[in-house]
């Protein structure tokens, strides 16, 4: 029987970031398939430059168009880790696992490695012949920017003859069947040139924050707004550099800012014919804020939190001005495109890609066994909505039932150093969906 600790600790130890590729980890994950019994294939989709690979298992009768078969989606791709001194539970290595009573620590250990791990396990033993309806397991790729891998898998008919889905990602083993909307745009502020004078000297100041999950902004400390807010308060007759964030999804923690102040008993450095004119800046940091504001007045009580909310996760110099990245996750009913109009006065917006909500039938016949494999399992029968935006969108909007499901905390644990799973939920999952798999793949009466 598969050790479910030690094959976490295989994927965790390999690095698997989005924009990097994740062909080490799709081998791995097929290794760890071939230790289970279950024969595996690795498909490459290029994109963007980038060669992604989906890891691929097929059980039981081929699909077909309209048939009600099972999809077990897990992405194996992660965010960044940000500075790496920051993970201490780790010795400064986010991909060197480390266990602590029952807690596994590593970037992915959470979000969302362990699920893929117990998914494999709750296939090993499974008698192919027992199948009565098509079982596909999936391992994505760059979720975490843009749910890549599961636009590839719809949009090359990977989802055919599946009605069904479980989509991997950290809810304490409670079902998931709503989720909020996301949408990534880039601001354009365009700063002309700065006149400081004869007199100036270049200051610069490192500004550090606390990282979150863009989700749940309110848990970190945005070091790219606190830079911004710096600035304006130096009185700046110019700003050179304002750089930070890693991925837009995350709170950045660390961003990098340098400014020319006056100073009468300093010539102005070279340098201070590049300087850009501030006031730009200012201007949409104010409008920033009251956007963000009224943000809190568009709700859902089924969300926590219950109101769309918004993380400036990028920032960086370009020709002519600063370019800034920010995500929007809307709940069910609200447009992002709508909610973004009082940022136009401030800045160019451009839209980068947009998520669809989830809002899953409560009544369904995925979220009903899950109950039944929840009590089955010794847990309590529990549903419940996310704040996050996960693959699960995209599936119901191409007519699959999708709940999302699996073990680790999410909110306050992922997107940040330090990201860790429960050891003990581990085998819980891979029950739960050995229960599910039995009930809507090989149970005759199950439709």
């Amino acid at each position: 029987m598969l050790d479910l600790t030690r094959c976490l600790e295989r994927l965790i130890a390999t690095p698997s970031v989005s924009s990097l590729g994740n062909g080490d980890v799709a081998r791995e994950a097929c290794a760890l398939l071939d230790a289970a019994g279950v024969c595996g294939r690795i498909e490459t989709a290029r994109i963007d430059g980038v060669t992604h690979h989906a890891v691929i298992a097929d059980l039981g009768p081929p699909a077909a168009d309209g048939d009600p078969g099972l999809l077990l989606l897990t992405h194996l791709d992660t965010v960044p880790p940000g500075d790496p001194a920051d993970w201490t539970a780790t010795g400064g290595d986010p991909w060197r696992p480390a266990r602590d009573g029952n807690r596994l620590y590593g970037l992915g250990s959470a979000d969302v490695k362990g699920d893929f791990v117990c998914k494999v396990a709750a296939l090993e033993g499974l008698d192919p012949a027992r199948l009565r309806r098509p079982l596909r397991l999936v391992g994505s790729f760059a979720e975490e920017i843009g749910l890549l891998g599961a636009r590839w898998l719809v949009e090359t008919g990977g989802t055919r003859g599946m009605r069904r889905a479980l989509v991997g990602e950290p809810s304490e083993l409670v079902a998931i069947h709503a989720h909020k909307g996301y949408a990534k745009y880039e601001a354009l502020v365009r700063c002309p040139p700065a006149h400081p004078g004869a007199r100036a000297r270049v200051c610069s100041e490192q500004l550090r924050g606390r990282s979150a999950h863009s989700s749940t902004p309110h848990l970190g400390q945005n070091a790219i707004e606190a830079a911004l807010e710096r600035l304006l308060a130096a009185d700046a007759v110019g700003w050179i550099e304002l750089e930070g964030g890693t991925a837009v999804n995350k709170v950045p923690d660390a961003c990098t800012l340098r400014w020319l102040e006056a100073d009468p008993r300093s010539e102005a450095p070279p340098e201070a014919a590049d300087a850009l004119d501030a006031k730009p800046l200012a201007a949409f940091l104010d409008a920033w804020r009251a956007w963000q504001a009224g943000l809190e007045r568009v709700r859902d009580a089924q969300f926590d939190p219950a109101h769309v909310v918004s993380n400036l996760g990028g920032a960086a110099r370009v020709p002519g001005g600063m370019r800034l990245s920010f995500d929007v996750r809307t709940v069910p009913g609200s447009s992002a495109e709508a909610l973004v109009e009082p940022l136009h006065a401030v800045a160019e917006l451009r839209c980068l890609r947009t998520n669809p909500a989830l809002g899953g039938d409560p009544d369904g016949v995925l979220l009903r066994t899950l109950a039944d494999a929840q009590r089955a399992c010794g847990l309590e029968a529990r549903s419940g909505t996310k704040a996050t935006c996960t693959e699960a969108g995209l599936l119901a909007q191409a007519g699959l039932e999708a709940i999302v499901f699996g073990a680790g905390v999410s909110v306050g644990n992922v997107h940040r150093p330090d990201e860790y799973t429960l050891v003990d939920q581990l085998p819980l999952a891979r029950d739960v969906y050995r229960h599910v798999i039995e009930r809507l793949c090989c149970d005759a009466g199950t439709v």
